[in-house]
């Protein structure tokens, strides 16, 4: 008796193939976080309080909606190539900071206003197309 296996897969093509499929799913991933990250801050977070309110008036900002006072963090919000870029603050609202000394509010506990994300939908089709593209490469 004889016996022949034969396989519809090969690893080494996906392994010549795998640096630019990872790639691939982190420009989209950065895409879809920077996508996210607008649209969160557009339905808007936590409610501002009314000393941040006044503040914003007082500079010529509208009260609401939250982290988009000047708009100027708000349009830096980008994805290049696999990284999402920001204006620093950015991150400092995201997880939260201490006012300075110097600060119209010195010393002042700002509680994190998550914002960086992106939705749950995006991050299935993601793995959705990082799957394909895997099963893609692994057929001979």
């Amino acid at each position: 008796m004889k016996l022949t296996i034969k396989t519809n897969y090969s690893f080494s093509k996906l392994s010549k193939k795998i640096d630019n499929i990872i790639d691939g799913s982190l420009v989209e991933f950065a895409k879809k976080t920077e996508e996210g990250s607008k649209s969160k801050i557009d339905r808007g977070l936590r409610k501002l309080q009314d000393v941040t309110v006044k503040i914003r008036k007082h500079r010529g900002h509208p009260a609401r909606p939250a982290l988009k006072a000047s708009g100027k963090l708000y349009k830096s919000i980008k994805h290049q190539d696999n990284e999402l870029e920001m204006l620093f603050y950015g991150k400092l609202h995201n997880d939260g900071f201490t006012t300075g000394k110097n600060s119209i509010i010195p010393n002042k506990k700002i509680d994190p206003r998550p914002f960086i994300s992106t939705t749950i939908k995006a991050k299935k089709e993601i793995n959705t197309n990082l799957a394909k593209s895997i099963n893609k490469a692994l057929k001979k």
